[in-house]
């Protein structure tokens, strides 16, 4: 798995568009073809490509004259896989600025959730879904239990590429066996019907 320990970078692979870009580009791609993929302007997007490319996550693979016109093929690259880990010395460094992101991705899904609420069930029109348990469990029944969970996520992947394990705190023997009330808060949504007009 990917260490990132370039606070740019972070943001970038937390950004959906770019991800959205990164996504598409397994296979070389033009900006027009992304385009159709993400249902945007291809203006809207060089401007995000270029940022890609200059950060070492896109590259230009092949150039090809179509009449008057230069089509430019861009790959995303080895560094630009799907499953990353922020580094501990950025995290460190820049957590208010790695929170900031992980809100910008939270707060479309729970906007998108408020909205759908409103509704009532079963109005929902909109892909999106909170789901949120308490249980009390051992340090060992939550790594158990977290372990599923990103093995569940990882059958998701499209399979380009193996997702590894998500790095836990090394917990003592007395916090492996001592029961707590844990957390889990699952919100999941289609980010296409969290983009505002």
């Amino acid at each position: 798995m990917k260490k990132i320990d370039d606070i740019e970078i972070a943001k970038m692979m937390l950004d959906v568009r770019k991800r959205g870009i990164l996504d598409i580009a397994k296979e070389p791609v033009t900006v027009s073809q992304i385009a159709v993929e993400l249902n945007e302007k291809p203006s809207r997007l060089y401007y995000h490509v270029k940022k890609l490319e200059e950060a070492g996550l896109l590259e230009l693979v092949e150039t090809r004259l179509q009449g008057n016109l230069i089509e430019k093929y861009y790959k995303r690259t080895k560094a630009a896989g799907r499953s990353f880990e922020l580094d501990e010395s950025l995290l460190k460094e820049h957590h208010g600025t790695v929170m900031e992101e992980i809100m910008k991705l939270l707060q479309p899904g729970l906007k998108l959730l408020q909205s759908e609420l409103k509704k009532g069930k079963p109005d929902f029109d909109k892909q999106v879904n909170l789901m949120i348990s308490l249980p009390t469990l051992t340090g060992r029944e939550w790594e158990t239990s977290h372990e599923r969970m990103m093995g569940a996520i990882r059958e998701q992947s499209d399979g380009d590429e193996k997702l590894e394990e998500s790095s836990l705190p090394n917990l003592t023997e007395e916090e492996l066996n001592k029961k707590s009330k844990y957390a889990y808060i699952m919100l999941s949504y289609r980010v296409d019907d969290a983009v505002e007009d």
